[in-house]
């Protein structure tokens, strides 16, 4: 997606976050939790004989990669050398928002293609459609994960957000850059603009938090309150995140009906 970022609101939110992050709203993530990830499938090795997903293999899925590019909303580069950059590994709490994640990509790069070519930018595809080049993942957590909940399924998350926003420094860099009038929470659900959702992202982990668990931005094609949660393990590039297992893969072919792939040594 078309990442923008502008240095003085991603500053001045990461300030103020980093400041108010002792009283930020946490949840426990536990091994009861099941997640869900999707990958592209040059990371997705099969053994064919055996019909499963090696353990070794699986592994790649659970590899940071978004620490040096502007791909992510909450992880990513930070573009000033006073705030540590940091990756995150996305997975979603709920298949719609892993669903509603993957449409999106899928659709922006079809857009890509087309403007590449000169043609108009296609309808979308229908759900059903949207997982065929990808894999997806069911992960379990090993053990208990504390992660900062700003979703709308903890009561406290808006008042945090709205907190940062109550800071000088934040509303000086909103006003500079003719966004006065927006809430801070409607700043970091910009589809587009990820200033404000990177601070909070990189104040976070740079705190000491392990995850972060926040309401997916896109909207499902059936109705725009079918979201679902994203939950975010922050990291750094080329590790991989500890602490999960992945319990089994799925790829969807185009012809017949879900594949299912145990992971197993």
């Amino acid at each position: 997606m078309p990442v923008v970022l502008a240095p003085a609101i991603l500053s001045a939110v990461y300030n103020a976050t980093f400041r108010c992050a002792d009283s930020a709203p946490t949840t426990i993530i536990g091994p009861d939790a099941t997640l869900f990830r999707a990958f592209d499938q040059e990371y997705f090795a099969v053994d064919t004989y055996r019909h499963i997903l090696r353990r070794d293999h699986a592994m790649n899925a659970l590899m940071i990669r978004d620490e040096v590019s502007d791909q992510n909303r909450f992880t990513g580069p930070s573009h000033d050398r006073a705030i540590p950059s940091w990756g995150g590994l996305y997975c979603s709490l709920q298949q719609q928002a892993l669903t509603n994640e993957v449409a999106h990509y899928i659709q922006d790069k079809r857009a890509k293609a087309a403007t590449a070519r000169g043609t108009a930018p296609p309808g979308p595809l229908p759900r059903t459609a949207v997982s065929n080049s990808k894999a997806a993942i069911k992960i379990r957590a090993l053990g208990p994960v504390i992660a900062v909940d700003i979703s709308l399924h903890n009561a406290y998350g808006a008042s945090f957000v709205s907190m940062i926003g109550q800071d000088s420094e934040v509303k000086a860099a909103l006003g500079a850059a003719g966004k006065g009038s927006m809430a801070l929470w409607d700043a970091m659900n910009d589809s587009f603009d990820c200033s404000v959702a990177r601070g909070i992202g990189l104040a976070l982990a740079n705190h000491g938090y392990e995850a972060l668990c926040a309401q997916t931005v896109r909207a499902s094609e059936r109705s725009p309150l079918e979201r679902g949660d994203n939950l975010i393990f922050f990291g750094h590039q080329g590790r991989i995140v500890q602490n999960l297992s992945i319990v089994e893969a799925y790829l969807f072919p185009v012809v017949g009906g879900l594949d299912v792939y145990p992971v197993e040594y």
